[in-house]
């Protein structure tokens, strides 16, 4: 029997449950030399751009793709940490997403680590192949305070805020002043937040006062609505 040409075999590889599902130019060239052995870099590149053609991967930025050959595919918010180190998703996306605020952004928002381990990132609006990409900047020292199953969604590869942590993300930007970000708009299902888990990150990350205010202000608007 014929064997199977490296292309294929490389999109079988690629197609097993256990692939990557971000990857880079050069996972891709690693992938394709394990199925055959001294393939040249230029001929696994036109696969690529074959590959991308043929909706086989998604390119997002210059050398990072979504691999559009497993199942489930992959989204944009998986690849968030490739431009940025250390990047979680958050805000608007992460309250979206469990359902606490039923504004959908097709946005993909996600909160950066500002500390001396990383290199200053750059924030804001970032336009990509695979879509829209807005990064706004959290001391780590938030972003790492509490149990980590309080703050990070389980069972996911890349790093997703539970509501709760993502709710204070947004709490914290409201009030820094370098930060344009309002306050978290009154609308939010706070019934559907974990309120113990909630109460243990306000403290650990000292927004205890201002969730207390913010939470006032619901109690009122609804006090009013109720009349």
């Amino acid at each position: 029997m014929k064997a199977l040409h490296w292309s294929t075999r490389l999109e079988l590889l690629l197609a097993e449950p256990s692939a990557l599902r971000v990857l880079d130019t050069p996972s891709i060239i690693q992938l394709a030399r394990n199925v055959r052995q001294g393939i040249s870099k230029p001929s696994v590149e036109r696969w690529i751009r074959q590959a991308v053609a043929a909706i086989r991967l998604q390119r997002v930025v210059r050398g990072l793709f979504l691999n559009r050959l497993i199942t489930p595919p992959p989204q944009l918010c998986e690849a968030a940490v490739w431009p940025r180190p250390g990047a979680v998703i958050s805000l608007q996306t992460a309250l979206g997403d469990s359902g606490v605020w039923n504004n959908h952004t097709e946005w993909v928002t996600a909160v950066v680590p500002l500390s001396s381990r990383y290199t200053t990132p750059s924030l804001g609006r970032v336009e990509t192949e695979g879509g829209t990409f807005v990064f706004r900047g959290v001391p780590e020292r938030i972003l790492e305070t509490g149990a980590e199953n309080d703050r990070l969604v389980a069972g996911v590869d890349y790093r997703r805020a539970t509501p709760e942590a993502a709710l204070l993300h947004w709490l914290y930007l409201s009030g820094s002043p370098r930060s344009r970000m309002s306050t978290p708009p009154l609308d939010l299902d706070f019934g559907a937040l974990e309120v113990k888990r909630l109460k243990r990150l306000a403290i650990g990350m000292h927004l205890d006062a201002k969730l207390a205010i913010w939470r006032d202000r619901i109690v009122g608007q609804e006090a009013v609505s109720s009349k």
